[in-house]
């Protein structure tokens, strides 16, 4: 049986469990915390169910296969499922083959990797010294050259950004991607970011990696997601700053990384919430995350040498809890939030203080249904995914509609703009990344 793994059949069982996920959850072995993380998560039964899934092949590697799965779901009193799945997938009324033969050799295999560890241990610390030396001499080489890239900063050309005309459609320049896990193909795509150079950063969180493209869709490189501790982190969003290096944020981690991919900082949050969103004040060089938990979500602001600048969030003046999920700074360095639990945009001052709102729940021009990802172009317009509506929206600086952009997407999730005005976009459930441009 030719199987490519078993995420393909993630979005069939999820929208299958729905409200049932729980029950599934403990079969699988998860416990209260684990189950309690995730209902704070997501805002739905079943995005909580993919995100258990996703958590669940985390874990298990290899181990996580279509048969353990469904003997989980049967354990779960979920057979329905199991016959629906069958019924779907034909390849799965094949019975698993055996691993008799194999188990005969695991004692020898077990003394085999004892043997190459205790040979090349020596070499290991070796390594690891000669890496730690690296780093040490990379970032002192960043500290010496942040003036030298102010100045080189300074004397660009500014980049012409064109004005959004009103009334004026939107066009789709290119659409690239597809699942799978080769190059320009994605898992759930979700952060986007664009450098001054026009690089298009993807935060690929299936596949535990950021690609790098043309604005044309043209596959540049790549790079695994790691801390300097080797563990991998499975990106949510991705920002540039102004030296053209990435800040990724995912799994209670805020990661500096060079374009390249090397690990030049990390800012370690254990104990906090689900961290989603991630922006870069270029002005201040400050780094700003977005923290669910608890009653009421906040805002996590850092300097760049890892130092806590402040919290925000307090007096968001919403009826229900503040669940913040993307945010971005404009030119007047007001912050600009997403909230999905009051399907609206908050804008804050650059002190975190509440300024004004905009949107509520609906399907009207100026509502959102769970809005995600929210960026502002160069002329202080700001553009916003409606996730659940299906569309991307345009206000002006004030939160009064402009105008739609894109057409024929699943889940827009992430949004942004290029130096030339173009706008980028991730479809996360339809695996594609889009570029559109007023001609």
């Amino acid at each position: 049986m030719s199987i490519q793994g078993v995420g393909r059949y993630f979005i069939f069982i999820k929208n299958k469990v729905s409200s049932d996920w729980k029950d599934l959850a403990w079969c699988l072995g998860f416990e209260t915390p684990d189950i309690d993380n995730i209902e704070g998560k997501r805002r739905d039964d079943k995005s909580r169910c993919m995100e258990l899934l996703q958590e669940w092949h985390k874990r298990k590697g290899n181990a996580a296969t279509i048969h353990v799965l469904m003997e989980a779901l049967k354990t779960a009193q979920l057979q329905l499922v199991v016959d629906s799945l069958k019924g779907e997938y034909p390849e799965l009324n094949e019975k698993p083959k055996s691993d008799k033969g194999k188990a005969e050799n695991i004692e020898a295999i077990r003394k085999e990797i004892k043997l190459l560890e205790e040979k090349n241990s020596k070499a290991l610390l070796e390594q690891k010294a000669e890496m730690n030396k690296k780093i040490q001499q990379l970032q002192e080489a960043i500290k010496e050259m942040e003036a030298r890239n102010d100045e080189l900063l300074t004397a660009k050309q500014p980049v012409e950004v064109r004005p959004i005309r009103v009334g004026q459609p939107w066009v789709e320049k290119v659409r690239f991607g597809g699942w799978g896990s080769g190059r320009g193909e994605f898992k759930y795509p979700w952060g986007v970011a664009v450098s001054q150079d026009n690089e298009v950063y993807i935060a690929d969180q299936g596949n535990i990696r950021i690609q790098v493209f043309t604005m044309d869709g043209d596959y540049i490189r790549e790079f695994t997601t790691t801390l300097p501790t080797g563990e991998k982190l499975r990106p949510e969003d991705v920002a540039v700053d102004r030296n053209g290096n990435l800040w990724v944020v995912g799994d209670r981690h805020v990661v500096q990384y060079s374009r390249e991919g090397t690990c030049l900082a990390t800012i370690d949050l254990p104990h906090v919430g689900y961290l989603g969103g991630i922006t870069v004040a270029m002005a201040t060089e400050q780094v700003i995350v977005t923290q669910r938990a608890g009653q009421n979500g906040r805002l996590r602001v850092f300097n760049q040498d890892g130092s806590e600048v402040g919290t925000y969030g307090s007096g968001h003046r919403s009826p229900k809890p503040w669940k913040p999920q993307c945010v971005t700074v404009d030119g007047e360095g007001n912050i600009l939030v997403t909230d999905d639990n009051n399907h609206c945009v908050h804008v804050l001052d650059r002190e975190g203080n509440f300024k004004f709102k905009f949107g509520s729940e609906g399907s009207d021009e100026s509502q959102f249904k769970y809005p995600q990802s929210i960026c502002v172009d160069g002329m202080g317009n700001i553009i916003v995914a409606d996730n659940e509506n299906r569309c991307v929206k345009v206000f002006d600086s004030q939160g009064r509609f402009l105008s739609y952009i894109g057409s024929g997407m699943k889940k827009p999730w992430a949004v942004t703009v290029s130096p030339g005005g173009d706008v980028v976009m991730t479809d996360w459930e339809g695996y594609t990344v889009s570029v559109w441009r007023q001609d």
